[in-house]
């Protein structure tokens, strides 16, 4: 009789573990699904300083302005990056999932478990009627 009775308590175990796990992940993450809007590379003050003849300094850093819509708001995130590497996740019309901070959001990186950390530099609400409608 005992030797029936571990099979029963151990798929319980892994089960209630399983259960637990997601449960931990999905309010740990606090994720929102946005759409990417538009990608644009932002360009900074220059920093050239020389005569005509000199060529301009290469940028040390690249950046991007990411605009995302989430429901009744459009945020604008800079993502930078020390190389001209942008992930395949910001593109046009391609859902991404975001969790926002007070002046950071972060985007979620589905295929190595990661984040990216972006500063937000705009934010728009949409007008109370439009919201509403869309809800």
């Amino acid at each position: 009789m005992k030797n029936h009775l571990w099979m029963p308590s151990l798929v319980l175990a892994i089960l209630a573990m399983v259960v637990y796990a997601s449960a931990t992940k999905t309010q740990k993450t606090g994720y929102q699904t946005a759409t990417v809007l538009s990608v644009e590379k932002h360009h900074g003050p220059s920093n050239y300083i020389g005569t005509g003849t000199d060529a301009p300094l290469q940028p040390d850093e690249y950046a991007y302005d990411i605009r995302i819509h989430l429901p009744c708001n459009d945020y604008v995130g800079r993502y930078e990056s020390p190389t001209d590497y942008l992930p395949s996740v910001f593109a046009a019309n391609h859902a991404i999932e975001v969790r926002l901070e007070k002046h950071v959001m972060f985007v979620s990186l589905p295929w190595n478990d990661q984040e990216v950390k972006m500063g937000i530099i705009g934010h728009k609400h949409e007008k109370a009627d439009a919201c509403e409608s869309a809800s």
